[in-house]
């Protein structure tokens, strides 16, 4: 068996496993009820038992002969942090998935349209592009999520439209450097219309370059959604969140119980690092003379 060659082989490999985890961590929450995510609670033979604040990881509830295992503690309210870690991964790839999505077909749309027609319509989406672009993601991020209110659907709107321009400005780019060449120029003189070779021809021309930036778009969207979730912009309480949490764990970092917010914060880090691995490691494989020059 060969071992990976090169950064981009062992980003693929690593950013692949950390990318495998988390969905998996997201799956099975979504399937199995795993502690008391929401709830200050468990109930042991239909018997509702209080789960005391503040336990440190490894803490362990006996109760009637059996015994409960936090494996990393219990939050303010007597939550199993393992269960709002496990949790959050729902919520949190949930919404970088929806986000990365609607900026991705939008960006790409767009970018194809003003890189073949050109002229005015070019002139105007690149400048509005190009200002959206300017601006900090997160400020237009939080001031867009301010103006649609809470909710997954309205977070991942708010996180897409700060990423379009991404994909925009890649996708228009490679057309413009496309659309002259000498097999678009033949399927034009053949008799193909623009419709037919902007979808035949350009588009499967700039697959690679849209794959490879797919991931580390989608751990933009992480970082973006921890943050409004941090400054409370995300989703209700108590549903679990790595963001939500890592904000409520800082309250009590000082007082000596970091469990709270550094395991969310862990898993907000790993999961960022999977996806840019796994990004960086398909542009290098797919696209060498663009990591070259």
């Amino acid at each position: 068996m060969r071992l990976p060659r090169g950064f981009g082989e062992w980003g693929i490999l690593v950013g692949g496993l950390l990318t495998a985890i988390f969905v998996a961590m997201a799956i099975a929450s979504t399937f199995v009820t795993i502690g008391n995510a929401t709830e200050s609670y468990v109930v042991v033979d239909g018997r509702r038992v209080e789960v005391p604040p503040l336990m440190p990881p490894g803490y362990t509830l006996e109760v009637g002969g059996k015994r409960i295992v936090f494996l990393m503690g219990t939050d303010q309210l007597g939550r199993d942090v393992f269960a709002r870690v496990v949790g959050g991964a729902r919520f949190v790839l949930t919404i970088a998935f929806l986000s990365t999505a609607i900026s991705a077909v939008v960006g790409v749309l767009l970018g194809l349209l003003s890189g073949y027609i050109g002229g005015l319509f070019d002139r105007a989406v690149s400048l509005l592009m190009d200002s959206m672009y300017a601006m900090p993601g997160l400020v237009l991020a939080i001031a867009i999520a301010a103006l649609l209110g809470v909710g997954v659907l309205n977070i991942s709107v708010a996180i897409a439209v700060v990423y379009i321009p991404s994909y925009y400005r890649m996708v228009r780019g490679v057309v413009l450097s496309l659309k002259s060449s000498p097999f678009v120029e033949a399927a034009r003189v053949a008799g193909a219309g623009p419709w037919a070779i902007v979808a035949k021809h350009v588009l499967p021309n700039t697959m690679p370059a849209i794959v490879s930036l797919l991931p580390v778009s989608f751990a933009d969207a992480i970082i973006t959604e921890a943050g409004l979730t941090f400054l409370g912009l995300g989703i209700e309480p108590p549903t679990p969140d790595w963001g939500f949490d890592l904000n409520k764990g800082r309250q009590f970092f000082l007082a000596g119980y970091w469990w709270i917010g550094v395991f969310p914060g862990l898993m907000i880090v790993l999961s960022v690092l999977g996806f840019l691995m796994l990004g960086e490691g398909l542009n290098e494989v797919m696209n060498p003379r663009r990591v070259e020059a």
